[in-house]
């Protein structure tokens, strides 16, 4: 038994039998999903089933073993008919728990033939995204008792928010998800150089999470971080099929408009210039933009495309406009993008660093 697994085990033994959790599965429970799989469970999901055979806990709902409604082998059906595949598919996902959100955490069993191995992944049945949350069932156990021993309290903040991932990151330093959420955390509570060193940390797990190269370059352009902005850039601006592009969350036009920001002021050009020149090879309609800002190089960048209709402030006297962007941002009426992109704030921008307003803190 793995050190999580067990200690996830004697947490729930020290619950006691009023804590909502189902007795232990039957061997013929067992062997039967095992027939249904075709295939013999994850041994340490097999052995927290003996022990109690799914219920109610803090994190969620674990699904009990079994083909009835509400069981493993019923969200294996759900889901096969979700995707349109065969019931019967030995790839098809391993659902085990349903988080309070409402996905699925299920083993991933396309990963490899040997169970024990299968990684961790979050699956929205709305819109079909997967996303690798941990690299183990045991990962997973750890991570839980983390969390239910941690003594915080039940309300969401930006700081127990912070707290879980820390905490995840601790148990799983190779997952980009546990570096995402540090990152948002960090973002949140007005820490944009502790956001940006998490960013680029997900960025550089295997698999990564490709749009926090996105999220680091615009806070790298924001802060004036040339470095960290560079770093951000390379990633994004390697030759990708637009899928990848779509995983980035932004387009090469968009990175060449962030990366007009640090081209005004750079010390070194030249690998900006050649970052450029990658984007617009990949930029097929918009292209004209991105030429536009190589051309533009060495002197004042063109206008920016806006991200919305009208600007969330409109332009004003300096000192009125400073404090009511600030309290717009405090807000989440303004986010990083208009800071970046909206063409009526870029000359307010040009005047006071706009880095200073993601130093706000911005609670939930």
């Amino acid at each position: 038994m793995h050190r999580g697994v067990r200690e996830f085990v004697e947490w729930v033994d020290g619950l006691g039998t009023d804590a909502g959790l189902n007795p232990p599965a039957q061997t013929a429970d067992l062997r039967g999903l095992e027939q249904v799989l075709g295939e013999p469970l994850p041994a340490d999901l097999r052995l927290v089933l003996s022990r109690f055979n799914g219920g109610t806990l803090p994190c969620g709902i674990m699904l009990p073993a079994g083909t009835e409604p509400g069981s493993i082998g019923d969200a294996i059906r759900q889901y096969a008919e979700a995707v349109g595949a065969d019931f019967l598919d030995p790839e098809l996902l391993l659902p085990f728990h349903r988080t309070p959100e409402g996905s699925l955490l299920a083993f991933d069993r396309s990963s490899g033939p040997v169970s024990d191995t299968w990684p961790i992944v979050d699956y929205y049945s709305e819109t079909g995204e997967l996303r690798l949350v941990h690299r183990t069932f045991d990962g997973w156990c750890r991570r839980m008792v983390a969390d239910f021993t941690s003594g915080d309290p039940e309300e969401f903040t930006v700081e127990t928010y912070l707290r879980a991932g820390l905490r995840h990151a601790e148990v799983e330093p190779d997952v980009a998800t546990a570096h995402a959420t540090v990152a948002h955390a960090y973002r949140r509570a007005g820490e944009p150089e502790r956001a940006l060193h998490a960013y680029l940390r997900a960025a550089e797990c295997l698999p990564p999470l490709h749009w926090c190269d996105w999220e680091a370059l615009k806070i790298a352009a924001l802060l004036g971080d040339e470095s960290r902005a560079l770093k951000a850039a390379t990633q994004l601006c390697s030759r990708a099929p637009r899928e990848r592009w779509k995983e980035r969350e932004t387009t090469p036009a968009r990175v060449a408009e962030a990366i007009g920001w640090i081209v005004e002021e750079a010390k070194r050009p030249r690998p900006w210039l050649e970052l450029l020149r990658a984007l617009e090879r990949q930029s097929e309609e918009e292209a004209p933009v991105v030429a536009a800002i190589i051309a533009a190089m060495g002197g004042e960048m063109p206008p920016t495309r806006p991200v919305r209709d009208a600007s969330p402030v409109p332009a004003q006297d300096d000192s009125n406009w400073w404090g009511a962007v600030q309290q717009a941002y405090a807000s989440g009426v303004v986010r990083d993008d208009d800071l970046l992109f909206d063409p009526v704030l870029r000359p307010l921008g040009r005047r006071r660093p706009f880095g200073e307003i993601l130093r706000i803190r911005r609670d939930f």
